[in-house]
């Protein structure tokens, strides 16, 4: 179904819809064929349609084609394409190429001829366009080129559903008249100062040796100046940028937030013990674990590197970066040309589906799960106890991230446990599509092996339970603390920690709230669905008797009963539409509330588990150190014939050694927790962008919705307009 729905007939008394359900983007009307149950029919295929509403003809693709993706709304990487494509000599006027140009965009692509030739036709409507492409088309077949290297349906649909995340393609084309067009203007930039200012030392042309070319001083500044950081302009440098305080603008003309102090040097405080260790210095501050797999880690930045220009950060220096897979990434976030936000990678999603037959004896039995991530190219059985047995593990290696939350396996509802309910069973599994979904998008735990294990690995995981979780041990196990790392962190994070605790902890409870008004709006609105049916049927019963009621003059009866049957026909539409609209909320806004209401519960889940498990003994370990030295030097002191037990004084060092190495231990935990709290709470602030498009999302398919309704009460308001009115 295309996101306005389907196409309503264009004549208030036809009664037979089109067999093939037309696109956004059809421009041909319906054909007549035989009644068939529509989306909101009874199924029962007599009577009028519900959607007989003379709305008018809706734009050719064409004209769709021209609005859908505006300049404003799209990646800069489009922006940037269309107009090298212009400096590159494809121009027809000042806003068109031709479709040569649009053609040499597949080059490099990987598509293949067909692909290519079906992309083109679906742009240019199969005829060659007289006056070329314009930017908006041109920004369509963008998007195109696009969905077909992600292996998604390249379709104008497809476009229209990923307008909020348009994908980026790689275009090799663009790249390499791009870099034709510098090293141009570069070689005229070292001509003309040449020719204007010889040098008279120059041997002549005929004797002079080859020289290197070098970039201008204004070519150089010119890329460094980006207005739009374009990534594809960028790609592979390694510009640096200055640190931005609180009166330092940034490019994209906002101030930047005013950062945490950072500690100054030698004045924190710290045991005496952990001054001088004599462990090695490592090169990487934040090591999500010792294997390789987790990923590259730059060691100036943290595991993650900046999420953003050094010092500017809320939390100090360190952050997230990189994509979704682990792979890290120098380039600056910047902002989209209309000055919204732009996805600068596609999310992974997995999908869970609920077999349909049950496995297991009589009283043993359970359901199981398909959980299959295209991305990953695993399609596997799970049960909920393995989705239990991955939680755990992961309780134990990450305690102190951001771990999802399981929904339960069961529900006691006036002493009665749901654990066979339809309702609660697909609460469940949309449930575990959460927590698989914000496991595979942390930049951490997506990465890990256990996680990697569970969604490709066909095998049971029975056999395995107990042999993995008896070696999984704590992330922060044998890394060796930097010397850097410690002064690096902000002096007011653990204030910071607890304003966001709190914080976190009231949002926390006010979306379990709003989870519970909106599932109660949904049973209202669906209340309301039922009594308008209700209402229409009981209009239909009372057109049969007003000839009866009206017997004294019968002639204005046909006109009053069909302004009723009218009526109850739009009453049956609206209800559609409330069913429909219902639907949408339960399987969109409601599942982006609960996302956002287990994002906050698993930080506020985090800070609890950092009360149980972050505790430390130094200060009790340092009073044993002490009392020991002083039981050595009284043992160093003793007059030559004293009586001492064999090995005393060993036993004592090897004590006040063991216990200075446990001191050095745990602060350098200590440090580790702080380091990755903060840097779940910097993945963490990415949780409001989901707010927005949640909000942006709601109020758009609440228009939609609104002016359907609109349309549906209009068109019964001209119809009822006949009714006699003894005028």
């Amino acid at each position: 179904m295309s996101l306005f729905g389907s196409s309503p007939p264009q004549e208030p008394d036809q009664s037979t819809r089109s067999g093939k359900s037309q696109s956004l983007f059809d421009d041909d009307d319906p054909k007549p064929a035989a009644a068939t149950s529509s989306l909101f029919d009874d199924g029962d295929g007599s009577g009028p349609s519900p959607w007989d509403i003379p709305t008018p003809k809706k734009a050719a693709k064409g004209d769709l084609l021209k609005t859908l993706l505006p300049s404003t709304t799209v990646p800069e990487s489009y922006v940037d394409a269309f107009d090298v494509l212009l400096e590159a000599g494809f121009a027809i006027g000042p806003a068109s190429i031709t479709l040569a140009g649009a053609r040499k965009l597949f080059d490099g692509t990987g598509l293949d001829t067909h692909e290519q030739t079906a992309i083109v036709d679906l742009v240019t409507r199969g005829q060659e366009p007289a006056g070329g492409l314009s930017r908006n088309e041109f920004n369509v077949l963008v998007a195109l080129i696009g969905l077909a290297q992600e292996h998604e349906e390249a379709t104008l649909d497809g476009v229209d559903e990923r307008r909020k995340n348009l994908p980026e393609p790689s275009l090799p084309a663009i790249q390499q008249m791009r870099t034709a067009k510098v090293s141009e203007n570069t070689e005229d930039t070292s001509s003309s100062s040449r020719e204007t200012h010889p040098n008279p030392n120059d041997p002549s042309p005929d004797n002079s040796p080859p020289k290197s070319r070098r970039l201008g001083r204004d070519v150089l500044e010119n890329l460094d100046a980006d207005p739009w950081g374009s990534p594809a302009l960028h790609k592979g440098h390694t510009h640096t940028n200055p640190v931005q305080n609180e009166a330092t603008p940034s490019d994209n003309g906002v101030t930047a937030a005013r950062p945490l102090v950072p500690a100054p040097a030698g004045n924190r405080t710290t045991s005496a013990f952990t001054t001088h260790s004599e462990l090695p210095d490592s090169t990487s501050s934040n090591l999500a674990n010792d294997d390789a797999s987790a990923g590259q880690t730059d060691g100036t930045a943290g595991g993650w590197a900046s999420f953003g220009n050094p010092g500017q950060g809320g939390l100090g220096a360190g952050g997230f970066s990189g994509d979704d897979q682990g792979n890290q990434s120098s380039r600056p976030v910047s902002r989209s040309l209309g000055g919204g936000r732009t996805n600068r990678h596609i999310e992974e999603t997995v999908t869970v589906t609920l077999l349909p037959e049950k496995e297991g004896m009589f009283l043993f039995q359970h359901r199981n799960y398909e959980v299959k991530s295209a991305r990953r190219g695993g399609t596997v059985i799970r049960r909920y106890s393995d989705f239990v047995w991955l939680l755990d593990c992961l309780h134990k290696k990450y305690p102190f991230r951001q771990l999802p939350l399981l929904p339960p396996k069961r529900v006691a509802v006036n002493g009665r446990h749901l654990a066979t309910d339809s309702n609660f069973i697909e609460k469940r599994r949309r449930g575990l599509v959460r927590f698989a979904n914000a496991l595979v998008r942390h930049p951490i735990l997506g990465q890990e092996e256990l996680v990697k294990m569970f969604l490709t690995v066909p095998t049971e995981l029975a056999g395995l339970r107990k042999q993995v979780s008896s070696s999984v041990q704590e992330e922060f196990t044998g890394r060796q603390l930097p010397s850097d790392l410690e002064d690096s962190l902000p002096t007011n994070l653990l204030e910071t920690f607890d304003t966001v605790r709190s914080g976190v902890r009231q949002s926390a409870e006010a979306y379990i709230n709003l989870c519970t008004l909106l599932e109660r709006l949904m049973k209202r609105n669906q209340g309301i669905a039922i009594d308008y049916l209700r209402f229409s049927h009981a209009l239909i019963d009372l057109t049969e008797t007003s000839e009866s009621t009206y017997a004294t003059d019968t002639n204005d009866v046909p006109l009053l009963n069909e302004g009723i049957k009218s009526t109850a026909k739009h009453l049956t539409t609206s209800q559609a539409l409330l069913e429909d609209e219902n639907k949408i909320w339960d399987e969109g806004v409601l599942e982006d509330f609960k996302k956002q209401r287990d994002t906050l519960a698993a930080v506020r889940d985090m800070f609890d588990r950092r009360d149980r498990y972050a505790k430390d003994n130094i200060p009790y370990l340092e009073r044993r150190i002490e009392s020991n030295e002083h039981k050595l030097e009284g043992l160093m002191n003793r007059p030559p014939n004293a009586p001492v037990k064999p090995g005393e004084q060993e036993k004592l060092e090897q004590a006040v050694r063991t216990d200075k190495q446990s001191i050095v231990d745990q602060h350098a935990r200590g440090v580790f927790i702080k380091e990755c709290m903060r840097d779940e709470l910097q993945y963490f602030q990415q949780s409001q962008y989901h707010v927005s498009k949640l909000h942006q999302e709601w109020s758009q398919e609440r228009v939609k919705y609104a002016e359907l309704q609109a349309d549906n009460w209009r068109a019964l308001s001209e119809e009822v307009d006949d009714m006699p009115t003894g005028d």
